[in-house]
C-alpha cells in the first residue's frame, strides 16, 4: 500500500471517528500515537491531519498540535444552508437527466425495507440516509458538487443521528424519500425539489437539540 492510501485510510478512519464523536471536541491528535496506531511513518499521518484540517474537522495551532474543533452553532447552521443549495442543484440536474430505472428501483427497495429492517438502529438508518444523499448526488455526475455534499456529510453526521430518533421519524424519512423518488421519476422539479427542501430544513430543525445531545454523550464517555 502506497503513502497516499495510507492517508486516505488514515483520513477516512479519523474523520469517521469525529463525525460520530468518539473523539470530542478538543480532543489532541499527536503524530506519534498515530503513527503508532496505524504503523506508518510521519508523512501519511501528516497528510491526513492536513487534510482534517482543510475539511474543518480539526485545527492546528502553534505550540498545541492538532485538535477536534469546537462547534460552531452559526457554522453548522451554515453548513445545513449550503447543503440546501447544492442538493437543490442535485435535483434539477436529476430531473433533467433522469436518474435510471435501476438506480431508481434499488433505492425505492432500500427505503422500503428501511423500517422494516433498521428501526431499531437509529445510527445505521443515520448511515442509511447519508448513502441516499449521496447516490443522488454521485448520480448527478457533477464529482465537484458530490465531494462538497460528501464533506458538509462528515461534518453533520452527528446531527443526522439525532434526526431519527425515533419509528415516526424514520417512517417520515423514508416516505419523504420515496416521494422524492417519484417526483424525479416523472421528473417533476418542482415537486421534487420542494420534499427536498422540507427535508433538509427538517434536519436543521435538530442542530441545537443535536449538539446539546452530542455535548451530552461526549461528557459522559469521556
Amino acid at each position: 500500500m502506497g503513502e497516499r492510501s495510507r492517508s486516505v485510510t488514515i483520513y477516512n478512519t479519523l474523520a469517521d471517528r469525529i463525525s460520530t464523536w468518539a473523539y470530542s471536541p478538543g480532543h489532541r491528535f499527536t503524530e506519534e500515537e498515530l503513527c503508532t496506531e496505524f504503523g506508518v511513518s510521519r508523512s501519511p499521518v501528516r497528510e491526513a491531519l492536513n487534510s482534517l484540517v482543510s475539511a474543518r474537522l480539526i485545527q492546528k495551532e502553534a505550540h498545541k498540535g492538532y485538535t477536534v474543533r469546537l462547534i460552531d452553532l452559526r457554522e453548522v447552521n451554515e453548513l445545513y444552508d449550503t447543503r440546501l443549495v447544492l442538493e437543490l442543484e442535485v435535483v434539477s440536474i436529476l430531473c433533467k437527466k433522469g436518474l435510471g430505472a435501476d438506480l431508481l428501483a434499488w433505492l425505492r427497495k432500500r427505503w422500503q425495507e428501511v423500517v422494516e429492517s433498521l428501526s431499531g438502529n437509529v445510527c445505521i438508518s443515520a448511515y442509511e440516509d447519508e448513502l441516499f444523499h449521496d447516490t443522488l448526488a454521485q448520480a448527478a455526475g457533477n464529482q465537484v458538487l458530490a465531494q462538497l455534499l460528501g464533506d458538509i456529510s462528515k461534518r453533520i453526521h452527528f446531527v443526522r443521528l439525532s434526526d431519527i430518533t425515533d419509528l415516526e421519524r424514520l417512517q417520515r424519512t423514508s416516505g419523504d424519500h420515496l416521494k422524492l423518488l417519484d417526483a424525479l421519476e416523472i421528473k417533476d422539479c418542482e415537486a421534487a425539489q420542494e420534499i427536498m427542501r422540507l427535508n433538509i430544513l427538517w434536519g436543521k430543525e435538530k442542530v441545537d437539540s443535536a449538539i446539546k445531545e452530542a455535548l451530552f454523550h461526549a461528557h459522559h464517555m469521556a
